[in-house]
């Protein structure tokens, strides 16, 4: 339980946090190489092995800290729904880790406040919300998504008509055009 765990472990697990935060931050362009493309930064000299490694044990560390404090369930939660939500609307994988870290820290705090009144179990309220959240998340961007999908159709039609209306009547908005380019005075007609 989350409101169970004493101050002097969550006082240990924040300076443990503090040390993936570290490497992150000192490594955080080889991190970025290594997922998205091991070739390319095998060419660039990065240790690719060395990093898919470091990288295992940071997640294996977060899960280990997470789990003493809310829960394998909830842990599995938090690490994946924030990031799904953050990547509805961000492509950057910088800003969807600050995004699905605010999120996280929200979903926490709403769902702890959340159970507190009517004595529900904390763990599961934040995992309904979470759940909640991203269902959300999910019909606003499929919503978003056709309406972009029929705004691009439209664009494509509306170009396609041009198109055609050039072909047929091109020659007489060229004429017009360089006529109304040419200077007045030049003397031409």
């Amino acid at each position: 339980n989350i409101l169970l765990v004493p101050r002097e472990s969550l006082w240990f697990m924040i300076a443990l946090d503090l040390i993936p935060l570290a490497i992150v931050g000192a490594y955080h362009r080889q991190f970025l190489a290594v997922v998205f493309d091991e070739e390319f930064a095998r060419l660039r000299g990065v240790p690719v092995g060395f990093f898919c490694l470091l990288l295992l044990v940071l997640v294996a560390v977060t899960v280990v800290l997470l789990i003493q404090v809310v829960g394998l369930i909830l842990v599995l939660a938090l690490l994946t729904l924030p990031a799904a939500v953050a990547s509805h609307y961000v492509h950057s994988l910088g800003r969807m880790m600050l995004i699905a870290t605010l999120l996280v820290a929200a979903l926490s705090i709403a769902g702890l406040a959340l159970s507190y009144g009517p004595d529900l179990p904390t763990g599961p309220t934040i995992i309904l919300l979470a759940g909640g959240v991203y269902v959300l998340s999910a019909i606003i961007a499929q919503i978003r998504g056709r309406r972009s999908a029929r705004l691009a159709a439209a664009r494509g039609k509306l170009q396609g008509d041009l198109h055609e209306y050039q072909a047929a009547h091109g020659h007489r908005l060229l004429s017009r055009a360089q006529a109304s380019t040419r200077p007045s005075g030049s003397g031409a007609k």
